[in-house]
């Protein structure tokens, strides 16, 4: 996405919700008063693969967007994928790198960072902005039922002690 992408976050599910906070303050999840049908999409994978976000129905979503060019996001995917070690039957996570045409250097990185999330690339920025992104990192919570629930503005410290207890009761896991 160009420069301009990173200044301010106003989703578009925000302009018509309101949001609160969790009640871990220690993580800062908002969470959507009234919750909002998750709009649905397919991108191609860096694999080549289609996924949908409809795949994942039944199962609760994070849906991560991020960029090469952001630092804080390239500091984060990293421990994001610490965090997801031991989850993935529980919670699926899905990034979306909003690059634009730069494939390869998301290629490199991912490479680099030995990421195995899926990533997702988001050329046209189209699902970016359809969820009103505006700034990265951002986070979405979708519940089992395909609804968005709630969001992360910027960065978090997924290697803390609060991150998936955080999780796990904003989604009512086990």
């Amino acid at each position: 996405m160009s420069a301009s992408f990173f200044c301010l976050f106003f989703p578009v599910v925000a302009q018509s919700a309101v949001f609160t906070q969790s009640d871990d303050s220690h993580f800062d999840i908002q969470r959507l008063k009234e919750k909002r049908e998750a709009l649905p999409f397919s991108l191609k994978s860096l694999g080549g693969k289609q996924v949908s976000l409809g795949d994942f129905k039944g199962k609760p979503v994070m849906l991560f967007f991020w960029a090469c060019w952001c630092g804080s996001c390239t500091d984060e995917l990293p421990v994001i994928e610490k965090f997801s070690a031991g989850k993935k039957d529980q919670l699926a996570i899905l990034t979306i790198a909003i690059d634009g045409e730069k494939e390869s250097r998301i290629e490199r990185f991912v490479k680099k960072k030995n990421i195995t999330l899926p990533v997702l690339l988001d050329v046209k920025e189209k699902v970016a902005r359809s969820y009103g992104v505006t700034m990265v990192p951002a986070t979405f919570f979708i519940d089992r039922e395909g609804f968005i629930i709630g969001m992360i503005r910027g960065e978090r410290d997924w290697s803390s002690k609060e991150a998936w207890p955080a999780i796990k009761d904003f989604f009512s896991l086990r």
